[in-house]
């Protein structure tokens, strides 16, 4: 697959802006709640082509953690690239392959991305001796502003995006 400049250019922007706004919302102490990791990895499933927002969605944890040491590589890190893959994969497959629409492509993605943090959850856990049960359930509902953050956020600077020609809606699709 080739890949042009401009969409290498849009990776970068994105897994930087994977450092960016998870450091900003942990300086004001909202970080594990509002899930800003997501926010630039599932943005990046409606602006670059399938299936390259898959790497915003793996290297953005990995790039964050080494910069910053937000969030911690092991466990934390290694479990948000699963997510990020997941979530990227399914939103920018059903919305650059399958031509569906912005809302089905972003709410299958959400609950991917938190299928997937419960199935990381029961794998990782056990390994410290962590009710894996209890801890899922706390984690889906600790998360739940995040997920309306997501829902409402990434269809508003998609709009913006869209509207004032920044990104154009079609272009991506093609592939060379």
């Amino acid at each position: 697959m080739k890949i042009e400049t401009q969409q290498m250019t849009l990776i970068s922007l994105f897994i930087a802006l994977c450092v960016i706004i998870p450091f900003v919302f942990h300086l004001a102490g909202l970080g594990a709640i509002f899930l800003p990791m997501f926010l630039p990895i599932l943005l990046a499933c409606f602006v670059i082509r399938f299936p390259l927002p898959m790497l915003v969605g793996l290297l953005g944890p990995i790039v964050s953690s080494l910069l910053t040491g937000m969030p911690p590589l092991f466990p934390t890190a290694i479990s948000m690239m699963a997510e990020g893959m997941m979530a990227s994969g399914v939103a920018s497959f059903l919305f650059c392959s399958k031509k569906s629409s912005l809302w089905l492509a972003l709410l299958l993605a959400i609950i991917a991305e938190r299928m997937t943090r419960v199935l990381m959850i029961f794998l990782i856990l056990p390994l410290f001796g962590l009710p894996a049960r209890e801890w899922s359930i706390a984690e889906i509902t600790l998360t739940l502003p995040g997920v309306a953050l997501q829902l409402f956020l990434i269809p508003l600077v998609l709009f913006v995006l869209w509207r004032y020609h920044l990104i154009k809606r079609t272009t991506w699709w093609k592939i060379s």
